[in-house]
């Protein structure tokens, strides 16, 4: 009867130890520095007052990754990335006598963003873990255009307008993201992530750049 009770007594403490170092692991992690790369899909909108008149802008997001392990379940996450944002509205306007144009207005806007999250890994594997990551994040804008378009039976006619050049548009931006990733053999990474814009996208507008991301990638 005593060797049950010590056996079910050691059972039960190795599980709880086993349930500790899978949910929280605080020793030295396996690699300090873990270097990525990283391709995403954007569907990036425009968020705030009137904002329900925009569809979506997709785009590509492309860049590096790091993540600083301080210890095996938290790190650092930050990197590159080229990401496209923006917002689309197509409808119909009225230029001069002419009723029901059909207009496309598009806001096209690039930035390069440099993440900062706080990362906490939950791994099931020595080569396998789910990462789940919030943070703040930082952009500057490399390329902003509004497009628009206009087209009746007869005609068609196009206008652009450089954002960033004394129009009012922020180029620098920040807000804040969060995701998570599963990383398979230590390699092969998939994720998501959402983004919420806090500076507004321009003066005298009450409106950010919002975007959701989904992304695969590979580490070195």
């Amino acid at each position: 009867m005593k060797r049950t009770i010590i056996a079910i007594l050691v059972l039960v403490t190795s599980l709880g130890l086993s349930a500790q170092s899978l949910f929280w692991d605080s020793s030295d992690p396996d690699r300090t520095v873990t270097f990525g790369a990283r391709l995403g899909w954007n569907f990036a909108k425009m968020a705030g007052k009137g904002s329900g008149l925009f569809g979506d802008r997709k785009g590509i997001a492309v860049g590096a990754e790091v993540d600083v392990n301080l210890i095996k379940s938290f790190s650092i996450n930050s990197g590159l990335f080229f990401t496209m944002k923006g917002a689309k509205r197509d409808g119909e306007m009225t230029v001069g006598d002419i009723m029901g144009v059909k207009s496309s207005l598009a806001f096209a806007v690039n930035f390069l963003e440099l993440p900062v999250y706080a990362s906490y890994h939950l791994r099931f594997t020595p080569e396998s873990d789910l990462q789940i990551f919030a943070g703040p994040y930082f952009g500057v804008g490399v390329y902003g255009k509004m497009g628009l378009k206009l087209r009746d039976q007869e005609s068609f006619d196009k206008s652009k307008v450089n954002l960033f050049s004394d129009n009012g548009f922020h180029r620098w931006q920040y807000g804040i993201g969060l995701g998570m990733s599963y990383t398979h053999a230590s390699r092969y990474v998939i994720g998501w992530q959402y983004q919420w814009g806090v500076r507004d996208v321009a003066e005298l507008m009450d409106n950010q750049w919002n975007t959701f991301q989904i992304s695969v990638g590979y580490n070195f």
